[in-house]
């Protein structure tokens, strides 16, 4: 009966092991193997990278914070003739929870159609500062600069909104 030679792993010289990539052939250890659609792979042959929708380029990072800056001022601007600080107090805050969420999920549309679909924390964080753009346009134009409760609803609710859209 003859020995089956030993086999250590490609890349960590001192780890004996039985696996290899099912793509070339190369002995791995379970610290360094992938499973992957097409069964375990060393790192070389997995390739990974991220999705499509994640990898950001600059001139997509432009066309969000363009399009968070004009909606910043139209939403401010909207808000301060429609809901000025202040007014409405009691109805004002359940309707600021319906107004936050459908500001949220239109900034949070804009930017995705925009940037053909981008996410990630990037866009969700320039989602969020159209948001307190807006309310800070809004507060500015109204002429008060004073604690807003429903403002800053309308920004929470907003926020989980273009947070989930662009997550």
């Amino acid at each position: 009966m003859t020995a089956e030679p030993i086999v250590f792993c490609a890349r960590h010289p001192d780890v004996e092991t039985a696996l290899e990539c099912g793509r070339c052939g190369t002995p791995i250890c379970p610290r360094c193997m992938i499973h992957t659609p097409g069964g375990i792979r060393c790192p070389d042959c997995a390739k990974l990278r991220r999705p499509p929708m994640y990898e950001l380029a600059p001139v997509d990072y432009a066309k969000a914070l363009g399009v968070g800056v004009v909606l910043a001022a139209a939403l401010g601007f909207i808000g301060a003739i429609l809901f000025p600080v202040g007014g409405f107090r009691g109805l004002f805050l359940l309707l600021a929870l319906f107004v936050g969420s459908a500001v949220g999920g239109l900034v949070g549309e804009a930017i995705h159609r925009v940037t053909n679909g981008k996410r990630g924390m990037a866009m969700q964080l320039i989602g969020v500062a159209t948001l307190v753009g807006a309310l800070a346009v809004r507060m500015v134009l109204s002429g008060e600069l004073v604690f807003d409760l429903a403002g800053l609803m309308i920004v929470g609710v907003g926020s989980v909104a273009v947070w989930g859209r662009l997550r």
